[in-house]
């Protein structure tokens, strides 16, 4: 008997509300456990919604999109070993075919199992080739019309901005995949999915709703290109990087390493003395004039001179040798840290003081000549990483072609894997991990993991997924010998 995913779903809405689970004869005259959606709905009436009102993103064909990401699919993969190196021994995975195809048989064998996905699909600009989910069509009719397909019947089209239904049919190809993509993720899994201004508001929505909204992480802002001038009213030189994740309350803190310019830059200071003596620090004021009132924290410290300093302000403490506080007022500034929290960080030497005028006043309201740093250890930060910002600025799609063009590869648009592997360390990604890429395109994903395996000597695993696209028979590829994407004469 054939085994679907609409099944499963009944089998576990079944184990929680087994009152919700009725039988039918099928029209072969089986019998059929199905859900009976108003006995479903009688147990969450106050939390059923109006169909005619909601507010919701669709589209036509969504509906057929959900159905066709579910559906029973009977394929297999096929092992290529004349084709592969150390087939026996290798754990990476090269997959040709249809990536909706692929990613329903993914899902039996590594169901929450991908740390990663990284995909690049098709940005919808009115030239890609995207893939058409509907075979009503027969061969011939495709081949007139739209020209492009495998020998394993996995179709594809030009979707063109005269197409009617031209957002439409690309939301749904993106839906469904998605939708097995997100089943392939490990509970603090991360997904990250390139795209450009054509259909990035899209794709937000169609992700708030498979991967759920509170799974939002970013949208980072990417320089593709420098210069240019393509476009009526501005050159486009960004494109983004839409972040989410499986889980929010799983998935870890992304970090990434300090870069050698940051540290010359900022990590000036060396210890002189003590148990940190020789380690670089970054001196930081303990007072920051866009700090927050915050009660209990304007108080004097003593300088090494004996002057008492406080941050600027009306109100004043009284004069003693504790360093009396006094709660701080709208004008008053304030330290950083608590009075306890001071006398902490100074018997550990986490604190400096520096001749810096104007910054700081003394007791009596007047200019000081000191103002009070505390330590930010380099060594410390290291370990930690920092918080990566959205934007990029780096690893320009320049870089991608030559690199490619370094290897002999006539391929357009290809991402550079420092990008890719850019992504892979902010995730605090472990040397087992799998990273998974359903539109592989010319590797790219492949290759950034099996840079950062030398690197640091992990064993991660990739899987990645292409359609063997023919190529262009005026593209430099094809004159090149490459009769499509597969790299294959």
């Amino acid at each position: 008997m054939k085994k679907d995913l609409r099944s499963e779903n009944v089998k576990k809405i079944a184990e929680d509300f087994p009152m919700c689970i009725t039988e039918i004869r099928d029209k072969d005259g089986n019998l059929k456990k199905v859900v009976d959606f108003e006995k479903f709905k009688d147990l969450f009436l106050d939390d059923i919604r109006d169909r005619e009102e909601a507010y919701e993103f669709t589209w036509a064909g969504k509906r057929e999109a959900l159905r066709k990401a579910f559906e029973y699919n009977d394929k297999i993969l096929r092992p290529v070993v004349e084709d592969s190196l150390n087939f026996f021994d290798t754990q990476n995975i090269y997959i040709e075919g249809d990536n909706l195809d692929v990613l329903r048989i993914l899902r039996r064998s590594y169901f929450e199992k991908v740390k990663m996905i990284y995909i690049d699909p098709p940005y919808n600009t009115g030239h890609d080739f995207i893939y058409n989910d509907n075979f009503k069509k027969s061969k011939e009719d495709e081949e007139e019309e739209l020209g492009l397909w495998d020998e394993e019947d996995n179709m594809l089209f030009e979707n063109k901005e005269s197409n009617g239904r031209f957002h439409s049919d690309w939301c749904s190809m993106i839906y469904s995949r998605l939708l097995l993509a997100r089943d392939l993720l490990r509970l603090d899994g991360v997904i990250f999915i390139s795209i450009d201004d054509n259909e990035v508001a899209s794709l937000r929505k169609i992700c708030d709703e498979v991967f759920g909204e509170d799974n939002f992480i970013n949208i980072i802002s990417r320089v593709m290109k420098s210069g240019g001038a393509k476009g009526r009213f501005f050159s486009p030189n960004m494109e983004y990087v839409l972040v989410y994740c499986r889980n929010i309350e799983t998935v870890k803190n992304f970090r990434e390493p300090i870069s050698e310019e940051i540290i010359n830059k900022l990590y000036t200071s060396i210890e002189e003395e003590g148990e940190r003596k020789g380690e670089r620090y970054r001196p930081f004021g303990l007072y920051q004039s866009s700090l927050d009132i915050r009660p209990n924290q304007r108080y004097y410290i003593e300088c090494p001179d004996g002057t008492l300093v406080i941050p600027p302000g009306d109100s004043m403490p009284s004069i003693k040798k504790d360093g009396a506080m006094v709660t701080p007022k709208t004008n008053d500034g304030c330290w950083r840290w608590s009075k306890e929290r001071y006398i902490e960080e100074k018997k550990k030497g986490n604190i400096a003081f520096k001749e810096s005028k104007g910054v700081l006043v003394t007791s009596e309201g007047q200019p000081a000549k000191w103002n009070v740093y505390t330590k930010i250890w380099l060594k410390d930060r290291q370990e930690e990483g920092m918080v990566p910002v959205d934007l990029i600025t780096k690893w320009e799609n320049r870089i991608g072609t030559k690199e490619l063009s370094e290897l002999k590869i006539p391929f357009e648009f290809s991402k550079p894997s420092d990008l890719i592997k850019y992504l892979i360390n902010i995730i605090d990604s472990q040397p087992n991990d799998i990273i998974l890429d359903f539109f592989s395109g010319s590797a790219t994903t492949a290759h950034a993991v099996m840079q950062l395996n030398a690197e640091d000597n992990g064993n991660r695993k990739y899987i990645m997924v292409q359609i063997p696209e023919k190529c262009d028979e005026k593209s430099e590829a094809y004159k090149a010998g490459y009769k499509n994407n597969k790299c294959k004469y």
